[in-house]
């Protein structure tokens, strides 16, 4: 039989659904941008002064980015302000790259790029070992350039990187710490500062020790798998990252 209460609140909601696409749209939230800050839906980041502008992108963040935009940069902000390493998840396509690269330009961070495949070894990440003058010379790579400069390493296909490969970044990721092939050591900034406060720069250089900067992130970038072709994360690497399924545009947030 027909029930007029159930067609009665089916139209109520289809109401509010109609008022709801049609009028404001909850959860907007604005970019703000000033010469010494930058803020996203109330999440504030103060911007420091670049060392070397190469290192900044640029022309990748505009005035009209979509709601979808903002509200991964505003997470993406809120895991940076935590010393968090973030994570970013999606299909085939520029827009994880680009996501990164307007967080960076952004809150004008300098960065270091790896684009991990199959053939990528460690010494591609750590150190490579050149003949100079006729003798051998270690030439840090962009995860210790990034790990001593503070700058945010953008790790690119992820999912591609070789089991080898993965102790050397869990290390980095879980305690800011890496043996390096020319022997030195580097550790966190809070243990470096700690042991600044007993002994010398010179005990310490002459120690071989190296302060990781407290400012170094890491943007990793991959697809899912199974779905998509790759290795799956080990459990113990995955736990390092916060992660975050930029994939597609949220239908309540995008326009």
């Amino acid at each position: 039989m027909f029930n007029s209460s159930v067609t009665s609140r089916r139209l109520n909601v289809l109401v509010r659904i109609l008022r709801h696409v049609n009028g404001i749209q909850p959860n907007l939230v604005r970019a703000y941008v000033s010469d010494d800050s930058v803020s996203i839906g109330g999440i504030t980041k103060i911007i420091k002064q670049e060392k070397y502008p190469e290192y900044v992108p640029r022309n990748y963040y505009n005035n009209n980015l979509g709601q979808s935009t903002l509200h991964h940069l505003r997470w993406m902000m809120q895991k940076d302000l935590l010393g968090q390493d973030v994570f970013l998840i999606g299909p085939p396509g520029p827009r994880r790259r680009k996501l990164a690269l307007q967080y960076l330009e952004l809150t004008n961070r300098e960065h270091e790029y790896i684009a991990l495949s199959r053939d990528t070894t460690e010494s591609d990440i750590k150190q490579r070992r050149e003949i100079v003058g006729g003798a051998a010379k270690y030439f840090d790579q962009s995860a210790v350039r990034a790990a001593t400069m503070g700058r945010v390493l953008v790790l690119e296909g992820i999912e591609k990187a070789e089991r080898n490969v993965l102790p050397v970044l869990n290390n980095l990721l879980e305690n800011r710490e890496m043996h390096l092939e020319d022997g030195r050591l580097l550790i966190p900034a809070e243990r470096y500062d700690k042991l600044l406060q007993d002994y010398s720069k010179e005990q310490l250089d002459q120690w071989k020790l190296v302060r990781v900067n407290e400012d170094f992130r890491v943007i990793a970038l991959g697809l899912p798998v199974p779905k998509y072709r790759g290795n799956p994360l080990d459990p113990p690497l995955r736990s390092r990252f916060q992660a975050r399924d930029v994939g597609t545009n949220s239908f309540q947030v995008s326009r």
